[in-house]
């Protein structure tokens, strides 16, 4: 029984010393095999303690192959060409530097450098991450990886201000960009040395409703509402951007700040870019089931939709509150009491899920009778959004209606002649005078518009300027 006890023993130690066998050598060959991301023969720098296999591949016999580290003088030693510097040198630096000392000895040969392992280096991690501290990470560990290896960031760090000391330099990474949008600028390469400083946060806003991403939100010093945006990564389809606000929690009271985020975003009207407190909440709200009429009309408003008739809808003196589904957008814009004196009748934009459509010219509507125009189908959602006038001239004298008209990009003076109506029979068209301000001097243009209605020369049928005066005289006796 003794030697049954005494058997087993040394059988169990037996199986015991295999398995540690099998652990070593599993760690040994783990150790020389990396599983990492590839590594750039041009931009990687090597340093003490990487691991490199240099291939000599001779004109004849066999080829000889060394697998040697990089030492802690920066050189490699090769029996065939002794101590070569390598440290401080890209792969690619040190493949060309190695190939040239081995060509001395085997003119004919070819000579292949490559990095089996790379160098571990030490870098310190402080401030508020779970785990602060100095670590030992490989050569090519990115701050995302480094933050990784400290345990993750606490909840009260910032990801916006993340400070890499290198030497006398400190770097400022906007961390949250990587992070979110996958900025690979913002997730530098850690180099030998680096010290990590994970600061706490500072400023905080709120972005509540519509948008891709909300949720509490990290700003830096400066930063504006269009920054917020593009960090929350914009608006859903549902979002209303022109009922947003911003709530600011004053000394006394709430104080409410509405902004209208469409002009912000798509007519870039820096007045809407307002700069964020720390504490604000922006509230972009979902789009009810209505129709909206808003910019420069005389009572901006909102429109149920009556679905299921082609009648038109009753409204009071007050305020309209349903409309025909096929009511017409000039419909709806008088309902709202017609285009303010600085909007612009031309451009009528129908915005739905937050993108231009359509652009409506109601001068073709309303002056021109042109039914086409304006033929969409107006839907729950949609925004009827009057800008202002981007561009005027004055037409004087003999046309049939004188006055201020609005022009689009391109048009010419014969498309004005026609917007007023067209030359009345004292016209001398052969004479007429433009006035266009040029940096505040006065320029005289005289054209003879009886070439284009002859000839049809178009050299005389010029673009209109934004400001541009035209005088049509009486014939002469």
């Amino acid at each position: 029984m003794r030697k049954i006890f005494i058997l087993i023993i040394l059988g169990m130690f037996y199986l015991l010393s295999i398995t540690l066998a099998q652990t070593y050598t599993t760690s040994r060959l783990s150790s020389d095999v990396f599983f990492g991301r590839p590594i750039y023969p041009d931009k990687y720098v090597l340093g003490v303690g990487d691991k490199l296999r240099v291939y000599i591949l001779k004109e004849t016999g066999e080829p000889e192959i060394y697998e040697l580290f990089v030492s802690p003088t920066g050189s490699i030693n090769l029996l065939v060409a002794g101590s070569i510097k390598v440290a401080g040198l890209t792969l690619a630096e040190a493949t060309k530097e190695v190939s040239r000392k081995i060509l001395a000895y085997y003119p004919r040969s070819k000579v292949e450098l490559e990095l089996i392992f790379p160098r571990y280096m030490k870098i310190s991690v402080t401030g508020e991450v779970l785990n602060p501290g100095s670590y030992l990470v490989s050569a090519l560990s990115t701050l995302d990886d480094v933050i990784k290896v400290a345990g993750g960031l606490k909840s009260s760090a910032s990801t916006r201000n993340i400070q890499i000391k290198r030497g006398n330099n400190i770097i400022s990474i906007d961390y949250l960009k990587y992070v979110k949008f996958g900025d690979e600028k913002e997730n530098p390469d850690i180099k030998e040395g680096d010290i990590i400083y994970v600061p706490i946060v500072k400023k905080i806003v709120k972005v509540f409703g519509e948008v891709q991403n909300p949720g509490m939100i990290e700003i830096k010093e400066g930063e504006m509402l269009r920054d917020i945006i593009n960090i929350v990564g914009g608006f859903t389809p549902n979002a209303d951007l022109f009922s947003a606000y911003v709530e600011r929690q004053g000394k006394d009271k709430k104080e409410i700040i509405s902004v209208n985020l469409y002009k912000l975003i798509y007519e870039k009207d820096e007045k809407e870019n307002i700069v964020l407190n720390e504490g604000d909440t922006l509230v972009v709200p979902e789009r009810a089931n209505r129709v909206y009429v808003l910019g420069y009309v005389q009572n901006p408003k909102s429109f149920i939709i009556r679905e299921g008739t082609s009648e038109r809808a009753t409204y009071t003196s007050q305020i309209l509150e349903e409309i025909s589904e096929n009511t017409k957008v000039s419909e709806l814009i008088r309902m709202a009491g017609g285009i303010l004196t600085v909007g612009s009748q031309r451009k009528i934009q129908v915005i739905r899920d937050n993108k231009l459509i359509k652009e409506i010219d109601l001068f073709k509507v309303l002056i021109k009778g042109d039914t086409e125009e304006e033929n969409i189908k107006i839907v729950p959602g949609d925004i009827i959004y009057v800008p202002l006038k981007e561009k005027t001239v004055r037409v004087l004298g003999e046309v049939k209606v004188p006055g201020m008209y609005e022009i689009k990009t391109g048009e010419r003076i014969v498309d004005l002649i026609e917007m007023a109506g067209g030359f009345t029979v004292r016209a001398d068209i052969k004479n007429i005078i433009i006035e266009r301000y040029i940096t505040e001097k006065k320029r005289i243009i005289n054209l003879d518009l009886s070439k284009y209605y002859k000839d049809k020369d178009e050299s005389v049928n010029i673009l209109l300027e934004d400001g541009d005066v035209i005088n049509i005289p009486v014939k002469s006796d």
